[in-house]
C-alpha cells in the first residue's frame, strides 16, 4: 500500500467533499491514486470505473497500490464479469467507454457508491451514445449510468481538448447550469466562422462568471503548483526529406485543400479535417517520411545510448519503422490498436522500461497515449500527431511525469518542401503552448 503525496490527499479531500465534481490537474500528477483515495474517504466499497479500453487494466493496479478498504477489482473483459460484479462478486468492476454503452440497461439497475469516469474528455460531445448512455440524454443526470452514483467523479488533464465549449457536459451533469448547450454556447461564447467549421472564444464580459463556475465545480493544478519539480519539455520541429509525389498529385485534385487544412488547424475546426481525402492526405504524408525518419533514428540509436519513444498514427507508417529497426536487430516493443490484451500492454511497458537492450517504443497515439509511463525515455518523437494539440500533450506525458530525471525533448517529424511541413509548426506551437502553460486555467478560457 503506498501513501499519497500531500497534494494527492488535498484533491482527495476535494473529491470526497463533493459529490459531483471534477478532477483536472495536468497529466502526470496521480489523478487515478486521488479518486482512489476519495472513495476510501467516503467509504465507498461499491464503484464503477469507466475509462478508455487502453487503460483498463491499469485501475486494478491502481486499487491495490492506493486502497485503504479492501475491495475485489475486476477489469471487465466479456459480460460474465458484469454479472459477477452485479451479483455481489466484485465490489468495483472497470468498463471502457465502449462497454458502458453497451451494457447500459444493466449498469443502471443497481445504486453505486461512486462513479469514476476517467479521461472524461470522452463524453465531451452532448450527441454521442457513450455520453447519452452515461450522462443522459439532456447530461442533467435524469437519465444515463451516472445517475446511479451516489458520487461522480470526472477525471481528465484536458477539459478543453478540442474546443472551450467542451466542459458543457459535466458542468450541466454537476448541475453547475441549467443552460441547454445552445444557450450555454450562446451565453458564453462568440462563434468564430471558419472557412468550414465554426470555432468559439469565450465572452470577454463572461469571462469571470464562467471561471468562477468551473473553479467552483472542479480542481485544476500544474506540476509547478502541487511542487513537483519536473525537467523542463523541448519542442522542435524537423522537416526531412521524404516522397511527396503522392501529395503533390492528391492536391492537385482538391485545389485549395492546403490552404483550407492550415485554416482549419489554425481555428480548431476538427471536424473538417477528418474527411475522407485528408486521411489520404495524412496516410500519405506518413509514409513518405517514414523511411527517411527510420533511417536517420537508427542513425541516431548508434550514436546515442537514450530510448526512444516513436509515436505515429498509422499502421504503416509503423510497419515501415518497425521493419527497419528489426533489420539492424534493434529491440523495440509497439503498442498500437491490435495490442488489446491488457496484460500483454503492461508486460510490454515494463520491458522497455527495464530492458536495456529494448531501444524504441513504437506507439499509436490513441492506444499509447494515455495511461502508460514511459519514464525510460527522455526523447519522444512525433512522427505524426494528432490536429488537438491536447492529444499530443497527452502522448508527450507518458515520458514526462513523475520519474522523470532527464530533460525532455520532443520532436514534430514533418515532411519537407510539403503541407506538413507548415501544419507540423502550427501544431507543434499550439501543443508547446498547452505544455508550458497546462492547467492554468486563465489562459486556456481567454
Amino acid at each position: 500500500m503506498l501513501d499519497l503525496f500531500p497534494y494527492q490527499h488535498v484533491g482527495a479531500q476535494f473529491l470526497a467533499d463533493r459529490p459531483r465534481a471534477g478532477l483536472f490537474d495536468v497529466p502526470g500528477i496521480g489523478k487515478t491514486a486521488q479518486s482512489v483515495s476519495a472513495c476510501d474517504l467516503i467509504g465507498a466499497q461499491r464503484v464503477l470505473v469507466i475509462c478508455p479500453a487502453a487503460v483498463r487494466t491499469v485501475w486494478p493496479t491502481e486499487f491495490r497500490k492506493f486502497q485503504r478498504i479492501p475491495r475485489r477489482v475486476t477489469a471487465a473483459k466479456k459480460i460474465d464479469d458484469l454479472n459477477l460484479w452485479l451479483r455481489g462478486r466484485f465490489d468495483v468492476l472497470v468498463v471502457s467507454y465502449e462497454q458502458a454503452t453497451r451494457w447500459a440497461p444493466h449498469l443502471q439497475k443497481d445504486l453505486i457508491e461512486a462513479v469514476i469516469i476517467d479521461e472524461a474528455h470522452y463524453i465531451k460531445d452532448a450527441k454521442a451514445k457513450r455520453t447519452k448512455a452515461i450522462l443522459g440524454g439532456r447530461c442533467d443526470g435524469t437519465t444515463g449510468i451516472a445517475r446511479m452514483g451516489g458520487a461522480v467523479w470526472f477525471l481528465t488533464g484536458t477539459p478543453h481538448s478540442n474546443s472551450p465549449t467542451d466542459t458543457w457536459t459535466w458542468l450541466r451533469f454537476c448541475g453547475a447550469t441549467e443552460l441547454s448547450l445552445a444557450n450555454y454556447t450562446n451565453t458564453y461564447f462568440n462563434a468564430q466562422p471558419g472557412a468550414f467549421n465554426m470555432s468559439f472564444s469565450v465572452r470577454k464580459e463572461r469571462v469571470e462568471e464562467l471561471r468562477t463556475i468551473i473553479r467552483s465545480n472542479s480542481l485544476r493544478r500544474t506540476k509547478e503548483q502541487v511542487g513537483l519539480q519536473l525537467p523542463p519539455v523541448w519542442l522542435t520541429t524537423q522537416a526531412i526529406e521524404g516522397d511527396d509525389d503522392g501529395i503533390k498529385a492528391l492536391l492537385r485534385q482538391h485545389p485549395g485543400l492546403d490552404a483550407a487544412i492550415l485554416d482549419a488547424v489554425e481555428r480548431g475546426s476538427l471536424s473538417f479535417v477528418d474527411a475522407q481525402h485528408i486521411g489520404t492526405l495524412r496516410r500519405l504524408t506518413g509514409t513518405g517520411k517514414a523511411p527517411a525518419y527510420a533511417a536517420q533514428l537508427i542513425e541516431e540509436l548508434e550514436t546515442d545510448g537514450a530510448k526512444r519513444v516513436v509515436i505515429g498514427i498509422h499502421r504503416a507508417v509503423l510497419d515501415i519503422v518497425a521493419a527497419a529497426l528489426e533489420r539492424e536487430g534493434i529491440g523495440y516493443v509497439r503498442i498500437d490498436g491490435q495490442v488489446t490484451d491488457s496484460d500483454v500492454r503492461e508486460m510490454m511497458v515494463t520491458q522497455f522500461q527495464l530492458d536495456p537492450k529494448c531501444r524504441v517504443f513504437l506507439g499509436n497515439i490513441k492506444a499509447a497515449g494515455t495511461g502508460l509511463t514511459l519514464t525510460a525515455a527522455y526523447r519522444i518523437d512525433m512522427l505524426e500527431w494528432s490536429w488537438a494539440p491536447a492529444d499530443n500533450a497527452q502522448a508527450l506525458m507518458r515520458v514526462h511525469r513523475i520519474g522523470q530525471t532527464h530533460e525532455v525533448h520532443a520532436r514534430f517529424i514533418s515532411l519537407a518542401k510539403s503541407i506538413d511541413e507548415r501544419v507540423s509548426a502550427t501544431v507543434a506551437r499550439k501543443t508547446a503552448a498547452i505544455a508550458a502553460i497546462e492547467g492554468h486555467e486563465e489562459d486556456e478560457a481567454a
